[in-house]
C-alpha cells in the first residue's frame, strides 16, 4: 500500500534513507562522503521538506515503511525515492515511480525533473527520464554530491 506519509511516519522514513543511502550509494560516492551525507539520524528533515511544499508518500509492507518518496508538483520535480535495501530490486521502487507519474499527471504536469544520484541514473532511464547535464546537488544538510539533471516528458 502507498498512501501519503504522516509525522508519526518519519522516523522509519529517516532509517530507510540512512539504510538506503548507505548500502546503495556507498558504490558511486566515497564512503566518507556518504557518511557525511547520512549523518545522525534526524527525522526533522521531513518536516522541512514538508514546509517547502513537497509531498510525501511511503509504501508499506509488513506494517513498516519499505520504501518513500518526496515529490514537488509546483516545481515540477521528483525530489528523491529510497528504499529499504532488504526490499531493493523486488519492484517496490518501479511501483512508488509509477505512482508519483500518476500524481504528477493527475496534478497537470507535462513533465518531472529530478537530479539523480550516480546509482539511480539506470534506474529512471530505463523509466523514460533523459539525461540533461551533469551537476552537482547540495544536500540538506550540506554535503556536495555528484549528480545527473534528468526530465521525464509526459505523452498526453
Amino acid at each position: 500500500m502507498i498512501r501519503r506519509a504522516e509525522n508519526s511516519d518519519y522516523e522509519e522514513m529517516d532509517l530507510v534513507f540512512r539504510e538506503s543511502a548507505k548500502a546503495l550509494c556507498i558504490r558511486n560516492y566515497e564512503e566518507s562522503k556518504v557518511l557525511d551525507w547520512v549523518g545522525q539520524p534526524w527525522a526533522e528533515r521531513f518536516v522541512e521538506s514538508a514546509a517547502k511544499g513537497n509531498d510525501q508518500f511511503v509504501k508499506i509492507s509488513n506494517g513498516k515503511v519499505v520504501c518513500f518518496a518526496e515529490l514537488n508538483t509546483e516545481n515540477s520535480k521528483l525530489n528523491s525515492i529510497f528504499v529499504l535495501p532488504d526490499y531493493a530490486g523486488k519492484g517496490i521502487g518501479q511501483e512508488m515511480l509509477n505512482f508519483l507519474f500518476c500524481r504528477a499527471k493527475e496534478a497537470g504536469l507535462q513533465h518531472l525533473k529530478l537530479d539523480a544520484s550516480l546509482n539511480a541514473v539506470n534506474f529512471y532511464q530505463r523509466n523514460g527520464f533523459k539525461q540533461q547535464g551533469v551537476s552537482e546537488f547540495t544536500t540538506q544538510n550540506g554535503v556536495v554530491l555528484d549528480s545527473v539533471q534528468m526530465i521525464c516528458v509526459f505523452c498526453n
